[in-house]
């Protein structure tokens, strides 16, 4: 089961999906929308008509699913999501995670993981919001990491997103952009007897470090290669091919890391956020790879990822 604005639907409904992207970053009034269940009904309803096309044309490319990957913190609107989501028939899925500063473990040293993990556990079993009659329930929990060496607070905040993992079955998606940060990660979940395969690593295409990458999936974790963009097919075409050629094709994600209404307010007249399916897919298909391996990536893979049996 995958759990979306519009209620759970089974893994051979997602279709093909972009893993990782971000609707409207930081623009909403975060507190009011996690905690009190409140939205900015008139800049909701505007930023829903700035989007409302671009979803129309990511359907009309192929595209059936979309991943929210703005965090509480980062300003998901779940209201939002629900009217783009009916209106342009592709599933959008929610997350749980991040929903105020990390400095607050700073002031309150105290809390635990256990306490943090117990709100994620809740956000599932009683859902984010409930929106004309749909119980919103989360389909990740996603989170991030600072740079360099892990912060205590980002240890503790690793150690709640396993213990509401393994709760509830949530994935976990952990935005990670430095290669000794990653190894960091990998040692810290080893210790907490993490199950990887609920694990994805998020921008692993950043450094694309070969090494930390193959021990990251020996232990079975997912990889994001979560940047596709018209100036970058090559770098990423490359890396699919590489994933073929080694056998993991089947433990990456694909997605564009686009911040949509940043891009359809500043460059409409580029088609924005459509570039993984308008240019990167014929250009990797240009290059020799099979449109069956691209399609796994896109349906399968997200569909094995998301899927909370």
């Amino acid at each position: 089961m995958i759990y979306t604005v519009r209620g759970a639907i089974k893994k051979e409904e997602l279709g093909i999906t972009l893993s990782h992207e971000h609707l409207y970053w930081g623009g909403f009034d975060v507190e009011s929308m996690y905690f009190e269940k409140k939205y900015e009904e008139e800049k909701t309803v505007q930023v829903y008509h700035v989007l409302l096309p671009l979803f129309k044309k990511l359907y009309q490319t192929g595209c059936r699913t979309v991943v929210e990957t703005s965090p509480p913190e980062g300003s998901q609107n779940l209201k939002l999501m629900q009217m783009l989501s009916r209106a342009s028939g592709i599933n959008i899925l929610p997350n749980t995670g991040m929903a105020f500063s990390t400095h607050i473990y700073d002031i309150h040293k105290h809390a635990d993981e256990m306490e943090l993990a117990k709100r994620w556990i809740e956000d599932f079993e009683k859902g984010l919001d409930t929106i004309n009659g749909v119980t919103i329930r989360p389909s990740q929990i996603k989170i991030f990491t600072n740079r360099g060496k892990l912060s205590e607070a980002y240890k503790k905040i690793i150690k709640a997103t396993v213990i509401a993992s393994r709760e509830t079955g949530m994935p976990i998606h952990c935005h990670i952009l430095e290669t000794g940060t990653a190894e960091e990660v990998i040692d810290l979940l080893e210790r907490v007897d993490c199950n990887f395969n609920k694990f994805l690593w998020a921008h692993a295409s950043a450094d694309a470090n070969k090494e930390t990458m193959a021990r990251a999936l020996s232990k079975g974790m997912w990889l994001g290669f979560d940047d596709v963009k018209k100036d970058s097919l090559q770098k990423y075409c490359t890396l699919v091919k590489e994933a073929f050629e080694k056998g993991y094709q089947d433990r990456i994600l694909l997605s564009q890391d686009y911040d949509f209404y940043e891009e359809m307010v500043n460059s409409p007249e580029n088609q924005p956020c459509t570039d993984l399916f308008t240019d990167f897919i014929p250009y990797c298909e240009e290059m020799g790879l099979a449109p069956k391996v691209l399609e796994d990536i896109l349906v399968k893979n997200p569909a094995d990822f998301f899927d909370m049996e």
